[in-house]
């Protein structure tokens, strides 16, 4: 995707008047800080109404957007966005903030919605806090070199599932988990050991 706006858009850009909408969309995906793996993606629009955008579904969001890029250097950007209902600060405390997530910024133009984006960067939530209604995310640069490689690792005694999501199958009182077979908060005290994913067998190899 490129990184610039084309010529022709922004010949329509400073049009004084124009037919085009351009609109910024937001893919987020929350890693979990813990096992570092995706645990779902929030999709956002700056909009009044959602926008759908290669089959997925930017819901209406309200959020402002500022972006750092000194010469020679990678850019940096930082979100403020309104949380009334305080939803995006309790994903925040459920992950540690959301560091480590990845973002990615699209800006497409409403009336060309089915073409490529205009503008499209790659970002790391590097920090994030919260006032009163307003959460605000730091993003720098992705960094390579904290991408876990691989991206799925096999434990002997720990299980890969997340607490209560796909997979794990817990549906009981319990809201916390050692992630463990027969510790004191994993599977077994919740009767919950025929999903535990582990691999008990695993054999540790010196090389």
């Amino acid at each position: 995707m490129p990184r610039f706006i084309s010529v022709g858009s922004a010949i329509d850009k400073n049009k004084l008047s124009s037919g085009a909408v351009w609109c910024v969309l937001l893919k987020i995906d929350i890693v979990d800080p813990n096992l570092r793996d995706v645990t779902e993606t929030l999709y956002i629009a700056n909009n009044n109404e959602n926008v759908i955008y290669n089959g997925d579904v930017y819901q209406v969001g309200n959020f402002d957007i500022k972006i750092d890029q000194k010469a020679g250097q990678s850019p940096n950007c930082t979100i403020t966005a309104q949380d009334q209902t305080r939803y995006i600060q309790q994903r925040m405390e459920e992950m540690a903030g959301g560091v480590f997530s990845n973002v990615t910024m699209l800006v497409v133009n409403l009336a060309r919605i089915h073409m490529p984006a205009e503008f499209e960067e790659r970002f790391q939530i590097i920090s994030a806090s919260t006032k009163d209604y307003v959460v605000t995310f730091q993003l720098g640069a992705e960094n390579p070199l904290a991408v876990q490689f691989p991206k799925h690792k096999q434990w002997k005694d720990r299980c890969a599932w997340r607490f209560k999501g796909y997979g794990c199958g817990y549906t009981g009182a319990a809201t916390k988990c050692d992630y463990t077979k027969d510790g004191a908060n994993g599977c077994a005290v919740k009767s919950n050991t025929h999903r535990f994913r582990g691999l008990p067998g695993l054999v540790r190899m010196n090389i």
